[in-house]
């Protein structure tokens, strides 16, 4: 082979390594923003249910003050 001829096979060599390589840094790019929204949406269904359990526990204890109270108001001569 003479410097032309490989010269020319390198050159091919290299253009199609570069196009391996770009078809790679697509794909790896389109994982990381398919990965990054999904990394969005696990963080909103968190905030939700932490959202969710602050108001369940308001509530249970809303309804525990609110079976406590009668009984510290009751009047202490009722039982007698």
């Amino acid at each position: 082979m003479n410097n032309n001829d490989l010269l020319v096979q390198t050159a091919r060599e290299l253009a199609a390594r570069l196009s391996n390589a770009e078809i790679d840094r697509a794909s790896f790019k389109a994982q990381a923003v398919e990965l990054s929204n999904e990394n969005d949406q696990l963080r909103k269904q968190i905030e939700d249910l932490k959202t969710k359990l602050s108001k369940e526990d308001d509530k249970k204890t809303d309804s525990q003050t609110q079976t406590t109270e009668p009984e510290t108001k009751q009047d202490p001569q009722a039982n007698k």
